[in-house]
């Protein structure tokens, strides 16, 4: 990447504003080797993930997100949010020598301040198969079960299996789609990844890693594990608390992810898993970690007053159990670099900072204040940067649709074969104009390349959201979903039970 000044990690790196974060990152990737970037929520780490699978391709990227739940909720985190943390840190935690040279570890505030569990859970709850090897079916289920799988009839969601016969289907976490296991005895035969709508096999597969479907397993070791640390936490009368009596029978209970400590010895950090790798701070990241500990101060506040609210009480574990402290985040920089981006110029006077040379990218004020659109502006612009043939203009959609459609009204202005598309940056030639898709709320330039976002050009982005499924699809796949003697809700009727079609 040659659109932005080469520059050192330092404490902070300068002139990076939206867009321009972007490719400093993909350059500290690839500079650096491995890193882990800390986005200060999910939509910036959205952003971020899709602009480097488009710029950067080579790059690996393991995203481990955040629970989508409030701390010390009565809810339990989505599966699928659960199984994408599991397989980041499983990945992490027992094959980095099978990571590219080059991968970045994208996190949230909230996900970087959670405590995680220990390498040594995913090492010892991690099991490898593959074709032609042998393991009992019945073993093979009984691993499942161990380890928060739930049996069912058929495999429709994340940490689910089922056993028809000699077929096992297994949805592991992480997975986009379940596998289907074909046993010839004791050997499994085939293995094939299918479509849980319609159970249709869709792609062949040749070994499979199932790791757990949760951050703790429920077995007779760690349920007296939990059991001594509750009633050591919480006296002798926390035994008749409904999450106590679920625990104790091996059964999950909803939120039980928020006493996660209890079920483990001892608790890790992310950067446990990512030793030695530099830790990119995204705009506003440390004020995001200000407001993260301050929600949850104010939630285990709430939750410890509260006290018994009758029949579920809510014994919230310390803060420091579940989450990283304000110390103990300031610490870090003391073992790993620790560097900030920042939108701005590097200041004047205090020795040498590095700057990657970004800067705010062009205005068109006076079009948008009359409620128009800036392309004559914009090809004004273009027109003038051209002149100097001194770099690539780029015009950043974010959409197919929005695509086409800039394409023919710059055409319109300049005439046809002025512009041309492009799928990554390093197309981008020197005085010519090119269109990519690229997902920005703002342009910006620097002396290598200038980048005009759709949003400077009509004041808001042309594309909308895709159109929902039609009513018989959306129709047909819940009833899919339903099994004969489940409970339903009927939009006129009410409850009932659901006896098929």
């Amino acid at each position: 990447m040659n659109f932005i000044n080469k520059f050192e990690l330092d404490d902070s790196i300068w002139g990076c504003p939206d867009g321009a974060h972007m490719l400093a990152v993909a350059a500290l990737a690839e500079a650096k080797g491995r890193i882990l970037y800390v986005a200060r929520d999910d939509a910036r780490l959205a952003l971020m993930r899709d602009a480097l699978l488009r710029l950067a391709p080579t790059i690996d990227i393991l995203v481990f997100p955040a629970w989508d739940c409030l701390p010390y909720d009565r809810l339990s985190p989505q599966g699928a949010l659960v199984g994408q943390r599991i397989e980041a840190l499983a990945k992490l935690a027992s094959d980095q020598a099978g990571l590219s040279a080059n991968t970045i570890v994208m996190t949230t505030v909230n996900a970087f301040l959670q405590r995680v569990p220990p390498k040594c859970y995913f090492e010892e709850s991690s099991l490898h198969i593959a074709v032609g090897q042998s393991i009992e079916p019945s073993a093979l289920a009984a691993f499942l079960v161990d380890n928060a799988y739930l049996r069912t009839d058929t495999v429709r969601e994340t940490g689910e299996f089922a056993v028809r016969g000699g077929i096992l289907d297994v949805f592991p976490p992480g997975h986009a789609n379940p596998i289907r296991l074909d046993f010839f005895g004791d050997e499994i035969e085939t293995m094939r990844s299918f479509d849980p709508s319609n159970q249709r096999s869709i792609g062949k597969a040749d070994r499979l890693t199932l790791h757990p479907v949760a951050e703790f397993r429920l077995n007779s070791q760690t349920v007296e594990r939990f059991r001594t640390g509750y009633l050591a936490k919480f006296g002798a009368s926390a035994s008749r608390d409904a999450l106590y009596e679920s625990v104790s029978a091996e059964r999950m209970h909803p939120g039980i992810e928020h006493w996660l400590p209890l079920f483990h010895s001892d608790m890790a950090r992310l950067t446990d898993y990512c030793p030695d790798w530099p830790i990119i701070l995204d705009h506003e990241a440390q004020a995001a970690c200000v407001g993260r500990f301050e929600q949850i101060a104010d939630f285990y506040e709430a939750r410890a007053e509260s006290g018994d609210d009758g029949s579920s009480p809510y014994r919230p574990l310390d803060k420091e159990a579940l989450y990283l402290g304000a110390d103990e985040l300031e610490s870090l920089s003391a073992h790993q670099q620790v560097c900030g981006l920042q939108r701005f110029a590097a200041p004047d006077g205090g020795g040498q900072q590095q700057d990657a040379g970004g800067r705010p990218g062009l205005t068109f004020t006076k079009a948008l204040a009359s409620g128009q659109s800036a392309v004559v502006e914009v090809v004004q612009a273009i027109q003038a940067e051209m002149a100097s043939q001194r770099r690539p203009i780029v015009i950043a959609a974010a959409s197919e649709g929005a695509a086409v459609r800039l394409d023919e009204l710059i055409s319109e202005q300049m005439g046809a074969g002025h512009v041309s598309r492009i799928e990554s940056l390093d197309s981008a030639k020197a005085g010519g104009i090119h269109i990519i898709i690229w997902s920005l709320d703002v342009g910006f330039q620097s002396e290598q390349i200038l980048v005009i976002a759709e949003a400077d050009i009509f004041g808001q982005r042309l594309s909308r959201p895709q159109s929902k499924r039609g009513k018989g699809d959306d129709f047909l796949r819940e009833v899919s979903a339903l099994e004969t003697g489940d409970l339903v809700v009927h939009a006129e009727h009410g409850i009932g039970r659901y006896d098929g079609l």
